[in-house]
Parts: structure tokens; C-alpha cells; sequence
């Protein structure tokens, strides 16, 4: 090119000029018209006078798009910003309400108004799962009388196997109630003889937890005490459940962006899925089968921003992509091949996109390559229950089996599976996460630990946490390596600093909380899904101050959740009315989190 075709491009010979402020001058405009697409639905919730309208959640379903927005009122009022033009059903979606359906046409750029009405209606009305403490969470509704309490340790009264009770037993059994079956002595020890000889579902993929030697003295000072506290004529005590005090500013902030799962999605009934086994002789009940869908986990692909639900009642792992506007298009399936239902259970991704799923019921890993279509499914060197998967930074693939205690990894290079087992035995390993130096981490849920696989060693190391009873249900790691964990059971965050050993425990400041999960934010901020209280909550490490957000549907649980970069989670529904996967923005929609699509 000569000097003078140089000058001839170079803007400051003035030919470029008029071209770059007409496209100077068009940039606002593109985001003028971007944003003009968009609309507004706002409007006031009105209910008699004698009561409060506080944090009511409200739901907007854009009939064409397939996407629910859920926002919370402020005063009675509530407003639904950038929603994608359409037909909409605007709702209150709260339980022990009935509420009109409001419908309305939003045009682009438009501002639409739909006041609503509510009457009080017993429970079971317009979004309303149930009511009182029967709704608030699975495996807490009444049975006869019950006695509410404020702590285990009036479910648990003092005695001479106590401590050895929280060591071997309310991992599984927080709360007692599977021992409301018993009428004897006999049918406690047949029940102790059945949970670490036989297992608890006498299942291939549910292990037994036989590595848990229990002499025989021990079997009948757990049976005394069993028979004394939870024999027949003994008060059914449970933890109470005290109603969340919600701050409405902070909730009418936040935003649920919900994309309806296809309506053709085939149900795959679990037909030999074990649940709620009793420990008495007799039959085991096998569970029906679901009759509506259930995404567990979520993962976020590196390679396209997509997100990857494990879908267990269709038995199959979904891609949902959350920036397509066509719903027929924004869903794809992958149908787990070779058996008719695995119970997938965790998911992850690799650098290149690969996608790995836990399977449940025989225990095996699996692997998908989205571009080819082509599966792998990896077989456990022993039997056992694989509940977890998370990829480190070097794209090796660790994995955990709840039945057989034991971290697992899948080598990038040499794809063979190596197994290490948990010092305490039977100590299954849930929920798992890797930190900065490639060290897995795993809750220990049945005997109360904090549990590290050592990368360099290969050992495995148990950090014991004390008030819990047991139950550690999820994990995470924040950017400071500090490890955080549920205390499920007893409604507490535990934080291990590793370099120290320094153990530290917050209790969540309502009673009856569920904490399923510990996933940190990148402002190190760690959150939870409480299943009882069907919300999530904030816990700010600087402060120790929690905050709690409610769920889009009422009574909704809290499957294990993926916090995004830019501090929006990700999570889907399982068995409820209306099955989604779901985009929370905690602050509402910002710079670093725009709507979707």
C-alpha cells in the first residue's frame, strides 16, 4: 500500500470522519432500540385492610416466550422490569391467597399496569402448596401430635449413648422420625443390624454401611435409649419452624428470571428408586415414580455460557440457553444411554466443554461431548452411590460416593478412576468443590466432617464439626482458600480455615432453618438454599449478617445451586407445580448482569 493510500485511511486526512460519528452517533441509538424492545409491568396488591402486603411475590408469565418473571412487592406495590414484549399472566403467587389473573398485551418499549386483588382463602388456593407448617418442607408435616422444639437437644434428651448416637446415627436420622416405627427393643436392634450390615435400602447402589463396627453392648445401650426416648407412647417432638421476617426493600430488589422446561419432555418413572426404607423386617417400599420433573444440579459451560441441568426423572442431562428468544429452541436434551434410569445426580464441565454426571443408583460417572453427541459412562471399581462431581483447574474430574464413603478421581490423560477412601468409616462424602492448589473437599454427612483429599499426598484428612450433629450437606471454597460448609440439621454455616484449622460456626437467626448448600460468591459472600424456609440466604463473612431472599414458588426446595461470575445463581425445580430452570439476580438486573435473553 503506498504512503498515499495509508493517508488516504488514516482518520486524520478527514475521509474517515463522516463514517465514524454516523456510527458514534448510531451506538446510542442501537442500545436506545435494544432497550426499547423491552417494557414495564407494574402495579399495586391489594388485600383487606386488617392485613399486610410484605415481600408478596409476584409472577409474570410471558405466554410466548415461555419465561416467568418473579419480582416482590415494597409497599403493596411491585414493578417487573425489562420484560420481553408479549402476552403475559400477571399473578400473586403467595400461599393462603387467592389472587386474580391479570391479562395483558406489552407491547415494545411499552408500560403496562395490572393491579390485583386478593381475598384470604384457606389453604390451597392460586399459588398456595399447602399450608402451615405441612407445606414449609418435605418430611415435616404433621403426624398426629407433635411437639415443637427450639433445638435437637430436646429431641435428643441426655443420656448414656448419646454421644455415640450423634456419632453413628443423626447423620442419617437428624430428627428421629424414621424410629416412630419401632414398638420394641427387638425392632430397634433389628433396625441398628439392618443400617450397618445390610444397608438401609438393600440395594446394589445403596451400600451398606458395614465398615461401622457396632459390639453388641453398644447395639443394646443404642437400643435402650432409642426404646426410652422414641418407643411407642414416647411425645413426637420436632424442631419448630418459626415464619421468616422479610425485609422488603431487600427482596423487592431482587428478580427471578424462570424458563419453562418443554412441555414434551419424557417422565422416565424411577420404578427401583429406595426411599424413606424402613428399619423394621418386611417390605421395602419402592418409590412410584415422579410425576413431574426434577432438575437437581446446574453447571455453567466455560465454552458457551449455556446452563446444563441433571434431569432425573427424564434420565438425561438438558442445555438450556438462556440467551435464545425461541423456547423451542432454547431447550436440548441428552438422554442418558444404556439404562432406563441412572438417578443423575451432580453435574460439571471441563475446559472444553465436556459435560460429567454422578449417577446414584450403580455409582458410575459420566461423560457427554456436546459436539459429537457420544457418551461414556465410567463403572465404579466397587459399589457404591455417587452423589458429587466437580473438574479442577487442570480438567481432572473428581467425583464422591455418598453409599461407599470414598473421593474419587477420573485422570484427564490416563482416564482411569482412582478411589480413596474416608479415615472415619462410612463417612459418606455429598457435596464437593476443589480449591486453588487442586485439593478436593467433600461434606461429610453422615459423621459431621470437613473432609480434604490431599492432591499432593493423597490423603484424606477429616476436620470434625461439632454442633452438627452429623449432617454435612454441601460444600464450597472462597478465594481465599477458606472452605465453608451446610450444617443441615441445625441451621448453621461452618468455616474452616485450613492453614490453621481454626473452626467457626454461624447459626442461621431463624428457627427450623435447612441449609442445603455453601457456594461462595466471587465478594467471598456464601449462599445457601433453605429448604424449610423455601428462600435463599446471603451470609456476609465481614459483617456475619444473613440475608433472605424468597423463592419464586412457594414451599419450593433448594437443589444445589451455581453462582455465575458476576454473582447471579443458577439453579432448577424439582417436583414442583410449575418446572423451570431458574436465573436469580439477587441486586436486580445491573451492568455485569443484563436480562436474558
Amino acid at each position: 500500500m503506498s504512503g498515499s493510500d495509508t493517508e488516504k485511511f488514516s482518520p486524520k486526512s478527514g475521509f474517515m470522519l463522516p463514517i465514524i460519528i454516523s456510527v458514534l452517533l448510531y451506538v446510542p441509538y442501537l442500545r436506545s432500540a435494544q432497550q426499547s424492545v423491552r417494557g414495564t409491568i407494574n402495579g399495586k396488591v391489594t388485600l383487606d385492610p386488617q392485613s399486610e402486603v410484605r415481600a408478596f411475590r409476584v409472577a409474570a408469565h410471558n405466554l410466548d416466550r415461555g419465561i416467568w418473571y418473579t419480582v416482590f412487592t415494597n409497599k403493596g406495590m411491585y414493578i417487573v422490569p425489562q420484560a420481553l414484549p408479549g402476552r403475559y399472566e400477571v399473578m400473586v403467587y403467595e400461599p393462603g391467597y387467592g389472587s386474580q389473573k391479570s391479562q395483558i398485551q406489552l407491547g415494545p418499549g411499552e408500560t403496562k399496569t395490572a393491579d390485583l386483588v386478593l381475598d384470604k382463602k384457606a389453604p390451597g388456593g392460586v399459588g398456595s402448596a399447602g399450608g402451615g407448617d405441612e407445606g414449609m418442607s418435605t418430611g415435616r408435616k404433621n403426624a398426629g401430635k407433635v411437639t415443637y422444639v427450639s433445638g435437637m437437644d430436646d429431641i435428643f434428651p441426655p443420656g448414656p449413648a448419646l454421644e455415640y448416637l450423634k456419632q453413628q446415627c443423626t447423620g442419617c436420622h437428624a430428627d428421629g422420625s424414621a424410629w416412630r416405627n419401632m414398638h420394641s427393643k427387638e425392632d430397634f436392634i433389628r433396625g441398628i443390624e439392618r443400617m450397618t450390615e445390610t444397608g438401609p435400602a438393600n440395594e446394589q447402589y445403596a451400600l451398606a454401611l458395614g465398615r461401622t463396627i457396632i459390639p453388641e453392648s453398644q447395639k443394646q445401650m443404642l437400643a435402650d435409649y432409642l426404646m426410652k426416648n422414641f418407643g411407642p407412647g414416647t411425645p413426637f417432638k420436632k424442631l419448630r419452624l418459626d415464619p421468616l421476617v422479610l425485609d422488603e426493600q431487600v427482596a423487592s430488589r431482587s428478580i427471578y428470571v424462570s424458563y419453562d422446561l418443554p412441555e414434551d419432555l419424557e417422565l422416565q418413572p424411577a420404578q427401583n428408586f429406595i426411599v424413606n426404607a424402613p428399619m423394621v423386617d418386611g417390605v421395602i417400599p419402592r418409590y412410584p415414580g415422579l410425576k413431574l420433573h426434577h432438575l437437581q444440579a446446574a453447571t455453567i459451560s466455560p465454552v458457551d455460557g449455556t446452563i446444563w441441568f441433571s434431569s432425573r426423572v427424564s434420565n438425561s442431562v438438558i442445555q438450556l440457553d438462556p440467551k435464545q428468544l425461541d423456547p423451542a429452541k432454547r431447550w436440548k436434551n441428552y438422554p442418558i444411554k444404556g439404562d432406563p434410569w441412572v438417578g443423575v445426580s451432580g453435574m460439571a464441565m471441563d475446559s472444553k466443554g465436556h459435560v460429567y454426571w454422578s449417577e446414584l443408583k450403580g455409582g458410575m460417572l459420566g461423560e457427554l461431548d456436546p459436539s459429537t453427541g457420544k457418551q461414556i459412562r465410567y463403572q465404579m471399581p466397587q459399589k457404591g452411590s455417587d452423589v458429587g462431581v466437580v473438574v479442577d483447574k487442570n480438567d481432572n474430574v473428581d467425583f464422591s460416593l455418598i453409599w461407599g464413603a470414598e473421593f474419587g478421581r477420573l485422570d484427564k490423560t490416563t482416564r482411569t478412576l482412582h478411589m480413596y477412601p474416608t479415615p472415619t468409616p462410612d463417612n459418606g462424602i455429598y457435596g464437593l468443590a476443589v480449591d486453588q492448589d487442586g485439593n478436593i473437599w467433600g461434606a461429610g454427612w453422615q459423621k459431621g466432617t470437613m473432609s480434604k483429599w490431599d492432591a499432593e499426598t493423597q490423603a484424606v484428612k477429616e476436620y470434625q464439626v461439632p454442633n452438627s450433629w452429623g449432617q454435612i450437606r454441601r460444600i464450597g471454597v472462597d478465594s481465599k482458600g477458606i472452605v465453608w460448609g451446610s450444617e443441615y440439621s441445625v441451621g448453621m454455616i461452618a468455616r474452616l480455615d485450613p492453614r490453621t484449622g481454626e473452626l467457626k460456626e454461624y447459626k442461621i437467626p431463624v428457627s427450623g432453618a435447612l441449609p442445603y448448600d455453601a457456594w461462595p460468591d466471587k465478594s467471598d459472600n456464601v449462599w445457601t438454599g433453605d429448604e424449610a424456609h423455601s428462600a435463599m440466604i446471603k451470609l456476609d463473612q465481614k459483617t456475619g449478617k444473613f440475608t433472605f431472599y424468597p423463592m419464586p414458588q412457594p414451599f419450593q426446595s433448594v437443589p444445589k445451586i451455581e453462582v455465575e461470575p458476576n454473582n447471579t445463581i443458577w439453579f432448577g425445580t424439582r417436583g414442583e407445580p410449575i418446572v423451570t430452570g431458574v436465573h436469580f439476580y439477587p441486586d436486580g438486573y445491573t451492568a455485569d448482569a443484563p436480562p436474558l435473553p
